[in-house]
């Protein structure tokens, strides 16, 4: 099966594991399964000869989201009494960042229809600086920044910023991931038009997924933790043949949490504490690289310093200071 994969030096792979895992069961359940099209790759990437792709496109991505803004996504979970449940998780957009290929890449609709192009240029839309977030509404304002990114580095293969939002409002206030597109998508219209292969391998996405309930119900007190899951957003690298009548799939590349039940989530034997670890690591990671302070991260860092996944990341920052 393919996927959108990006080599942000992590490394990481999830794997199935011998016996049931409730992080990876909920890694699965939220990784979007997508329809592939074959396009053209954009020129000055593969050099003179058309080179085909396979690539979705983010009107897709946000569709497949649309019933889960609504209604959550469940995942089996194991409790350590024995019992099976469950549990509910709504989507949040948390941030996002989309890198072009090219200065100005022409946008159709994925079934082709009409011939009306929207050029994206090499300027960067921050959706941040139209009245919806301010460093005084952050709900950890502590860790706010007034410029999110750098740009003025020159311009290389990944292409340049196009667009980027960070959510800075408290869970309570946050509208569900769909309902968040729709006004980005409002004031730019590419963020619903342009395909994976149209964004370079810079390009991607977290996700706050926060719960919901859980059924069966039982008189247990409901299980409180949060994750971040990060996505590329390119597949541009994808080496799937393009022929494949495979779905494209969005592995989570990086991970955080937030209130963390162990027992729950990373129980021994099972390998999930290495694999959260790995994937904390990987998160960080890209946005070292990119040079993002992600606002939902840090609070996730900062509100669970002693957890050992995060132990590492807290220790260099301490030693750098």
């Amino acid at each position: 099966m393919g996927s959108a994969t990006s080599d942000f030096g992590s490394g990481i792979k999830l794997v199935e594991a011998c016996t049931h895992s409730n992080l990876r069961s909920f890694l699965h359940s939220v990784t979007p399964t997508l329809e592939a099209y074959t396009v053209v790759k954009p020129c000055g990437y593969s050099g003179r000869v058309p080179d085909f792709g396979r690539c979705f496109y983010l009107v897709d991505l946000w569709n497949h989201f649309y019933p889960l803004s609504a209604y959550g996504v469940g995942t089996l979970v194991h409790l350590p009494s024995g019992q099976e449940i469950e549990q509910y998780f709504v989507p949040y957009l948390s941030a996002i960042q989309l890198y072009t290929i090219l200065d100005f890449t022409s946008c159709k609709t994925p079934n082709g229809r009409g011939d009306s192009e929207i050029i994206v240029g090499n300027n960067l839309f921050d959706a941040n600086y139209y009245g919806w977030c301010s460093a005084a509404d952050n709900w950890n304002g502590q860790y706010a920044t007034t410029s999110l990114a750098r740009y003025d580095s020159p311009r290389s293969m990944n292409g340049g910023p196009c667009f980027q939002y960070f959510e800075c409002d408290t869970p309570y206030e946050r509208m569900p991931l769909a309902d968040k597109v729709y006004e980005l998508c409002y004031n730019f219209p590419p963020l619903s038009y342009l395909n994976s292969i149209e964004l370079s391998p810079s390009s991607w996405m977290s996700v706050f997924w926060y719960p919901i309930g859980h059924v069966p119900a039982m008189n247990k007190k409901d299980l409180t933790t949060c994750f971040l899951t990060y996505h590329s957003l390119s597949t541009l690298e994808d080496r799937t043949p393009f022929d494949s009548k495979d779905p494209l799939t969005l592995p989570p590349i990086g991970l955080a949490t937030h209130k963390i039940d162990g027992d729950v989530w990373t129980s021994a034997d099972s390998g999930d504490q290495e694999l959260t670890t790995s994937l904390v690591g990987a998160a960080d990671s890209l946005l070292k690289k990119l040079d993002v302070q992600h606002h939902d991260f840090n609070y996730f860092l900062n509100s669970n310093r002693n957890l050992i996944h995060y132990r590492s990341l807290t220790e260099a920052i301490t030693s750098a200071v």
